[in-house]
């Protein structure tokens, strides 16, 4: 059996403060995206990307998500392997 991987991203954010879920939304309507939650603690959303290829995963974050209004900062975590595939 072969198994494919799709490249996927976490991304943690942190927005300005008050816009938290006009700023979710917005992140829901990209199609790309996999899952998004609302968060307390350090950050305020946390989203699932995947993408048909690692370039496309990147230009996702770097200019679908990092560059809408509220954004103030986000981490960025690229998965490597699915541990429950191997």
């Amino acid at each position: 059996m072969i198994l494919l991987c799709v490249p996927s991203a976490y991304v943690l954010i942190n927005c300005e403060l008050g816009s938290e879920n006009e700023t979710l939304e917005k992140i829901r309507k990209i199609p790309e995206v996999v899952d998004v939650y609302r968060v307390f603690g350090v950050y305020d959303i946390i989203v699932r990307i995947s993408s048909d290829n690692m370039e496309t995963l990147k230009e996702i974050i770097n200019w679908k998500v990092k560059k809408l209004d509220d954004v103030r900062s986000a981490l960025s975590m690229v998965v490597t392997n699915d541990a429950d595939r191997n």
